[in-house]
């Protein structure tokens, strides 16, 4: 049972939310070409997942799977920085993706600034969260057809992803509960942009 736990946390970890975006934004992502693509799955899997990685684990010598609050800082700082820098890049790629990582970017300032009030919040919970907010502020605000499954399919791995939390004892129910407001609140932003 724990090897099934830990391989769903690993699975459904806060790093892949790029990967896991793709998937509320896919209307926009099957219009891009062949390079469009290829551009953005490269950026993707260097920057937001192989460089933070390498950075962490080599040089600043952070354990991923359980930081603490002074390795969180790192790790919050380090992902708001790199997602406001994907909104950048957007610019040039897929502007309705500019939002998505405004909302990311202050949903990690939003975790960093928790961990300077040493207030220990679920970055799982928060992320997951933060992707159900997100589909529902898409399907609200372009009303795509499939939209209500794809919902419904990150509804259900967001409480799967708060009931591994609380089973391998990582978080508390508030923990949880602070994580995904905070995600839900950060989701907000693409209503705005």
């Amino acid at each position: 049972m724990k090897g099934i736990l830990q391989a769903g946390a690993i699975v459904l970890h806060p790093i892949f939310l790029p990967l896991y975006s793709l998937f509320v934004y896919w209307p926009f992502v099957a219009g891009l070409d062949f390079w469009g693509a290829g551009v953005g799955l490269v950026w993707i899997g260097f920057v937001y997942l192989i460089l933070p990685l390498v950075y962490f684990k080599v040089v600043r010598h952070i354990n991923i799977a359980e930081p603490s609050l002074l390795d969180r800082r790192s790790i919050f700082r380090a992902y708001s920085l790199i997602n406001f820098g994907f909104a950048l890049v957007n610019v040039f790629l897929l502007n309705e993706y500019i939002s998505f990582y405004i909302g990311a970017g202050f949903l990690h300032l939003f975790l960093w600034f928790l961990v300077y009030l040493e207030l220990k919040v679920s970055w799982h919970a928060a992320v997951w969260a933060f992707l159900v907010g997100s589909s529902l502020m898409i399907l609200y605000k372009f009303h795509f057809v499939g939209m209500p499954i794809l919902l419904l399919v990150f509804l259900v791995l967001s409480i799967l992803v708060v009931v591994i939390r609380y089973l391998q004892k990582a978080h508390t129910p508030l923990e949880l509960a602070m994580g995904a407001a905070v995600g839900v609140l950060c989701s907000s932003f693409i209503l705005f942009f």
